[in-house]
């Protein structure tokens, strides 16, 4: 078979021989429009990939356009087309972000919020940048029919781009929303690979298979292939990591080992509208909200805990007599309370507020405080403001708040001990590491998505959190303002029973992660994966641009 392979390959080759040089026969590929247009088309097909949009299987031929269009640029168009057609992805993707305008009166903070939704989308682009430079490198010096060759720019190029996003979800504080691979959080056959290299493994996959088709159909429109029926072994070595994956996840999802310890929850989604949060006058009526539903989730039987979601109160729990009894008396009803609420440390020479915090308290069913966990990860003009000088007067935000330090390992029921996450905290794939490292057997996200509600944002935000149960075998809660309030196992499941954009409440139930269970290599070793596909891609980058610079040196003299 080895043989035949050989051989088969050798006639490919010689094939191309007789036949040198880029024969353009398509008038498409002359078009001084085309590469414009094949950027843009791969950033659309990406951003229908996502939950908004919801045809995740289009992301398997999303950027093949792009590499056409780079196929013939010089590095610098390379680079331009990258960049423009990431900014088409993520001004798509992240449209929920114009949502902001409708949470604040202030023209000028209108405009800003605009203006940073486009920044940050173009931000997020650069990262397409080194995609367009090696496949464009890459095409030119080793695409063709030898399958050797190919297998070195279909590997080229997936490094690169799982590297670009790894370093886009720590540099500057790091922003990971929307890699490849969470647009295939609903394929749970698929995404279980993720226990081994995180998303970034699934991300990998999707790219692997991009350039394997890219390859595939070049040897049609380049004039590598005759319409005789040639064995097209790029396509097939393309799939075979996704039907790897695949079987992988099937065998897994049909051999999951029993689970017997169960946490009863019940989940309450407030729908507050943002603006009513920040109107005073509401606060009255918002407590009267979670006092309606919490009391009713609370004549159930058997629940073990109630969760409310991110800032659920209006003001500080610890220094608001109306909201400190409000909680206490609707503990003291029988189940215990995890509070969202905004909370201050204390000074201790003037016992004034010296920092403020976004927190999670626990209250027991004597009403008294069991423990707090203050967000590590905050938010850039949502929860303080860098360089507050210059900036401050743009954005609505009055007063810094300080992150954290620590994951909390919270105590409930026996040894079901939880640990909170905190907005897009469940976006940050370390901070759900470090908290199952620290003995946490399952998660819980509460967050406020009401500043873009209604809108893509709460669909993608749920498929980032999908990913950290399956990266660690570890279930979570989402309890979330707006939605999407539900429960996700260990394996990705989700299950949920309450509409976004409604009042009410959910109970499930919880599987906390078996106290002698192995972790998995993700919890293990974190992102070895990606670090390793960052250096390798690195690397690629060093060589095709020594080469490149070697060729032109050459040319020149």
């Amino acid at each position: 078979m080895i043989s035949s392979f050989k051989e088969m390959d050798k006639k490919r080759q010689a094939f191309d021989k007789e036949r040198p040089g880029l024969t353009l026969d398509y008038p498409i590929f002359k078009s001084r429009w085309f590469p414009a247009f094949g950027a843009v088309l791969s950033g659309v097909l990406l951003a229908l990939s996502f939950p908004g949009y919801g045809q995740a299987t289009l992301v398997y031929i999303a950027l093949v356009p792009l590499m056409f269009a780079v196929q013939s640029a010089s590095v610098k168009k390379a680079a331009l087309l990258g960049l423009l057609s990431g900014f088409v992805f993520f001004m798509l993707s992240m449209s929920w972000l114009t949502n902001l305008t409708g949470t604040v009166d202030s023209v000028l903070i209108k405009l800003s919020s605009l203006a940073g939704y486009s920044i940050l989308a173009a931000y997020c682009a650069l990262y397409f940048i080194p995609f367009a430079i090696v496949a464009s490198l890459g095409i030119k010096q080793w695409a063709g029919a030898n399958l050797m060759k190919n297998i070195r720019l279909m590997f080229s190029v997936t490094m690169v781009w799982v590297g670009a996003e790894y370093l886009r979800s720590f540099l500057f504080t790091g922003f990971p929303w929307n890699p490849l691979g969470v647009s295939q959080y609903a394929n749970a056959a698929i995404i279980q690979v993720a226990e081994w290299g995180g998303v970034y493994l699934v991300s990998a996959y999707i790219v692997w298979m991009n350039v394997a088709l890219f390859v595939t159909f070049r040897q049609y429109t380049h004039g590598t292939r005759t319409k005789k029926y040639r064995p097209h072994f790029e396509l097939m070595i393309g799939l075979l990591p996704i039907a790897l994956a695949v079987m992988h996840g099937m065998n897994t999802l049909f051999n999951r080992p029993a689970v017997f310890d169960t946490v009863n929850i019940a989940l309450i989604q407030p729908n507050i509208p943002q603006h009513e949060k920040w109107d005073e006058a509401k606060d009255r009526q918002i407590r009267e909200r979670l006092e309606e539903l919490t009391s009713a989730a609370s004549r159930l039987d058997q629940l073990d805990l109630i969760i409310w979601p991110e800032t659920a109160l209006p003001d500080f729990v610890r220094s608001s007599k109306e909201s400190y009894h409000l909680v206490k008396r609707l503990a003291e009803a029988g189940t215990p309370l995890l509070v969202g609420t905004m909370d201050f440390s204390l000074s201790k020479e003037t016992l004034r507020a010296e920092a403020y915090h976004n927190s999670s308290i626990l209250f027991g069913t004597d009403g008294m405080e069991i423990a707090k966990y203050d967000k590590q990860h905050l938010v850039p003009f949502g929860e303080y403001v860098p360089f507050p000088k210059l900036m401050r007067k743009f954005t609505p935000i009055d007063v810094d708040f300080r992150g954290g330090t620590e994951s909390t390992l919270i105590p409930l029921k026996g040894e079901a001990s939880f640990s909170v996450l905190i907005c897009f905290e469940d976006i940050i794939a370390p901070l759900a590491v470090k908290a199952t490292r620290n003995g946490a057997r399952w998660l819980i996200n509460q967050t406020n998505d009401g500043w873009f509600d209604p809108s893509a944002q709460s669909e993608q935000h749920l498929a980032h959190a999908v990913f950290r149960c399956v990266e660690n075998r570890i279930p979570m809660a989402r309890c979330c303002n707006t939605g999407v309030s539900c429960t996700i196992d260990a394996y990705g499941i989700v299950q949920r029973n309450l509409k976004p954009m409604t009042k009410g409440f959910t109970t499930g139930e919880i599987n906390p992660r078996p106290t002698g269970m192995k972790p998995t290599f993700y919890t293990r070793n974190g992102d070895a994966f990606a670090k390793a596909a960052l250096i390798a891609g690195a690397t690629v980058i060093f060589v095709l641009r020594s080469k490149g610079w070697k060729k032109k040196k050459t040319t020149e003299e």
